[in-house]
């Protein structure tokens, strides 16, 4: 076979680009902040939070979001103390309570072992205080 045989006349560069839409995604982002759930009571008078060092008690910990989420939930309906999720990277955190003073959280501590939280402990950190204490 010889060169002069074959047609070199097509161009590639001719034919027009293929449309090619990228396709979009949800992006999910870790929780990276404390997330607070408030059920007020309609009679009760709500108060201004403010933030202060005290305890809390870290009543359980996981790296599996769905865990997090169905022990949060069951606390929030055993504790009349406010619930905390937090994460803190890899783990999600249950805690519950805003203790001033560390008997508090002590109290707190021992009543979590009592209904079945064996590992919870008391955790020094910021709290939420409303105005009328001190």
């Amino acid at each position: 076979m010889s060169n002069d045989s074959l047609d070199e006349s097509f161009d590639p560069t001719s034919l027009g680009d293929w449309k090619v839409l990228p396709q979009t995604r949800e992006v999910i982002r870790p929780i990276d902040e404390e997330l607070e759930y408030r059920v007020t009571n309609a009679t009760s008078q709500q108060t201004e939070a403010k933030t202060a060092i005290g305890y809390r008690v870290q009543i359980f910990s996981t790296s599996d979001y769905l865990q997090a989420i169905r022990v949060d939930s069951l606390a929030r309906i055993r504790w009349k103390e406010k619930v905390y999720l937090r994460f803190d990277s890899p783990y999600y955190k249950i805690r519950i309570g805003d203790a001033l003073q560390r008997d508090a959280a002590d109290r707190l501590q021992q009543a979590a072992v009592k209904a079945g939280y064996r590992t919870a402990w008391v955790i020094r950190t910021e709290i939420q205080r409303r105005n009328d204490e001190q």
